[in-house]
């Protein structure tokens, strides 16, 4: 049994990528975003507009400490590497590929005024957000691949990741 677990920037790929390799395998597939606005029953901005990152950032690290190795194909949120509890988690049952994206990729797919629930402080800047995940995301991963590749080559690669 493997299992993948996405990480990166918001905007990098994660959910697309994760659906695409599950589909395309017939895994399972979980998103800890959504995972979060179904508990809540309200979208990741209103959650962070409610109760505040830190939250959001709890949120997280309580539904990633909740997974196991029935979830294959996993796509968590962009702050995840903020927790090493959760990571270590993530890398006791799954091989962790960071989707590494440059940021004005990033910034071009999110388009900045696009509500996404970053779980920063306000006026914390996307570039700033960039600049200090980016070496977490790096840290984390056991393998890095492109975002900026189509996703039909994100699939090949990943599927080429599954079966090393």
């Amino acid at each position: 049994m493997f299992n993948i677990s996405f990480i990166g920037m918001p905007g990098c790929g994660k959910s697309t990528l994760g659906n695409a390799i599950s589909k395309e395998l017939n895994l399972s597939f979980v998103d800890t975003d959504l995972l979060i606005e179904k508990k809540f029953e309200m979208t990741l901005e209103d959650v962070k507009n409610k109760f505040g990152y830190q939250f959001v950032r709890s949120s997280e690290e309580e539904v990633i400490l909740s997974l196991d190795s029935s979830s294959q194909i996993i796509s968590t949120g962009g702050s995840a590497v903020y927790s090493s509890v959760s990571m270590g988690h993530l890398k006791s049952f799954a091989r962790i590929i960071y989707i590494d994206t440059s940021l004005d990729t990033i910034i071009k797919r999110i388009d900045l005024g696009q509500e996404r629930g970053l779980a920063v402080p306000d006026n914390v800047s996307i570039s700033d957000v960039y600049s200090e995940r980016k070496p977490l995301y790096e840290r984390f991963a056991q393998n890095t691949i492109d975002g900026s590749m189509p996703i039909d080559a994100l699939v090949k690669l990943t599927q080429e990741i599954i079966n090393e």
